[in-house]
């Protein structure tokens, strides 16, 4: 093979592992777990730990007979084992008290899948502000966040959103406002961690490992790095209608995700999932044979709407009183926009030099026909409910 058919095959290959390097850097789903903390009627820790059937099935292999399904029976069976694998990475202290599970465990169908819910009492004065030591899933899932809040008396969140990384540095809990440890012992435990991102960083985190949406950006900024226009000038021409179309998607994805976190207008899960891989087809086909002209950022808004639902999940999930969802929902979506800036700068460096080395056109072809085909795959694992794709 050689001349034009191999220059197109090299081409298709490159493009393709350019594409493919953010999918490989977020190849699944996002693993989030929800800690509520509050005080017990005798002033210690109590603690709720929501956690995904689906994570703790990687590691508990709760499907007895394996038929890709977990039923309640398979679940309620291992109720010891998953209460015990959880508290036992969930460290107080440096081990100095212990949390204890509450029989009761229950299941709750949250917009990404079924978690359990698991609730621990503690032996560990809450006026000592324990120290906590996040480690689930620190073998098996580096992307995984435990995401905690401390609620007061009457369920109300009592200070920011704390984002765990498992392995991370210990975080204090500061049950009682104005408290510090009560022991010597105590004091000499490990002090809380830098101030975290809060939701900021939970929302540049989410958009980072959110595969479908990264993919869509990149079929959005495609044609303006390696289409026809693209060759005729510099950079320069080229940045405002990419911020145009990012623009277009932001003012879309902001305006539900907004509905959505607080209740407004809420869409299940099993409409939005194989919408977004609509967009995403939609856009890769648009690259190759154009159909949308002028109205790309029309579309650009239009498809943002869609994504917006599917960003709202770890907001919708804390359950925030309204005047805490509103400045969490402004920082989570100012982490949004940075985590796109990342994304977007990230690929048109990579895709820029190969525009100024030829072939555009074929590298523009060939990676939103992978990008189509990607998007497809996750339209029939969405409708059917099957697994094809380790993303």
């Amino acid at each position: 093979m050689n001349g034009a058919p191999m220059r197109r095959l090299r081409a298709l290959l490159l493009g393709l592992s350019v594409l493919a390097a953010p999918l490989l850097a977020a190849a699944h789903q996002a693993s989030d777990a929800y800690l509520r903390a509050s005080v017990d009627a005798g002033g210690q820790l109590a603690l709720q730990v929501d956690v995904a059937l689906r994570d703790l099935d990687t590691v508990l292999e709760l499907d007895a007979n394996a038929d890709g399904k977990l039923s309640w029976g398979e679940v309620r069976t291992r109720e010891a084992d998953i209460a015990g694998h959880v508290a036992d990475r969930l460290r107080l202290d440096d081990g100095r008290c212990r949390l204890r599970a509450l029989p009761g465990l229950a299941l709750d169908r949250k917009a990404d899948g079924v978690y359990a819910l698991l609730h621990y009492a503690s032996d560990c004065a809450a006026i000592g502000a324990p120290a906590l030591d996040y480690g689930l899933f620190r073998d098996t899932d580096p992307t995984h966040r435990g995401l905690l809040v401390v609620l007061d008396a009457q369920g109300q969140p009592t200070g920011p959103l704390r984002s765990l990384k498992p392995g991370g540095a210990p975080l204090r809990l500061t049950l009682i406002p104005g408290t510090a440890p009560a022991t010597p012992g105590d004091a000499e435990a490990p002090a809380e961690a830098a101030p975290a991102l809060g939701f900021f960083g939970e929302g540049l985190h989410h958009i980072l490992i959110g595969a479908d949406h990264v993919l869509f950006l990149i079929c959005l900024l495609l044609p303006l790095v390696l289409g026809a226009e693209a060759r005729h000038g510099g950079w320069r021409g080229r940045l405002w209608p990419l911020v145009g179309l990012v623009t277009a998607f932001t003012v879309g994805h902001s305006i539900t995700l907004g509905l959505a976190s607080l209740r407004v207008l809420s869409v299940s899960p099993s409409v939005i999932e194989p919408l977004i891989a609509v967009t995403i087809a939609l856009t890769a086909l648009d690259n190759i044979r154009p159909f949308l002209g002028r109205r790309r950022a029309f579309a650009a808004f239009a498809f943002g709407l869609i994504h917006g639902f599917g960003f709202a999940g770890p907001l919708i999930e804390l359950q925030l009183a309204p005047w805490a969802m509103a400045g969490a929902l402004l920082q989570f979506n100012l982490g949004v926009e940075a985590g796109q800036l990342i994304v977007v700068a990230a690929a048109t460096l990579l895709l820029w030099p190969v525009r100024e080395r030829g072939h555009a056109g074929a590298w523009l072809r060939s990676g939103s026909a992978f990008a189509g085909i990607v998007a497809l795959v996750w339209l029939g694992e969405r409708l059917f409910d099957v697994k094809l794709l380790p993303l």
